[in-house]
């Protein structure tokens, strides 16, 4: 049996509308109202990646999250807005998208904004190693949690990540 895979991808301009009609909501969007994004002013820039699931047995990919951000001059990147399309939230899909825009942009620093009382984005941003909670802020009518990547951060993710050799068990070195 073959597996549905994914492929993630800069999108073009053919997926604008694709995106307008599907998504509903997300993390600046939270209810799915407001005003339309304007996909177009990204996909101009080339901020804004896609990931679509490849099923072999449907006769073209479906495209199933996006995240859209903005890259400052000093190589920091802002992460504006990121979601899925339909009504199902999958925060691996959207894990895959910040891993692969760290990937492809090389960033200084990545932070994100978004309103503290989302707690399936929290959990997005605290499962990813080098995201680390920097502070919050009050942008009316809501709280707002800021959370900032760095390569460092990554770093020391890492190491902590890492198993320590059991006491009395470490190899000494021959001299």
């Amino acid at each position: 049996m073959e597996e549905a895979g994914y492929f993630i991808r800069l999108a073009e301009p053919a997926d604008v509308d694709i995106l307008k009609k599907s998504v509903r909501a997300t993390m600046a969007s939270p209810e799915g109202k407001g005003s339309k994004k304007k996909f177009e002013d990204a996909v101009a820039r080339n901020e804004l990646l896609i990931l679509e699931r490849r099923d072999p047995r449907l006769p073209e990919p479906k495209i199933e999250a996006f995240i859209e951000w903005y890259t400052r001059v000093d190589g920091s990147v802002t992460i504006r807005d990121a979601g899925c399309l339909g009504d199902e939230f999958k925060p691996g899909a959207i894990k895959r998208l910040v891993r692969e825009l760290i990937r492809l942009v090389r960033p200084t620093s990545v932070t994100v904004k978004f309103r503290a009382d989302l707690a399936q984005w929290r959990e997005v941003f605290e499962d990813l190693a080098g995201f680390e909670f920097t502070g919050q802020e009050y942008s009316r009518p809501h709280w707002r949690l800021i959370y900032v990547w760095t390569p460092e951060a990554e770093r020391r993710a890492a190491r902590r990540a890492q198993p320590r050799p059991a006491a009395g068990r470490e190899r000494r070195r021959p001299r």
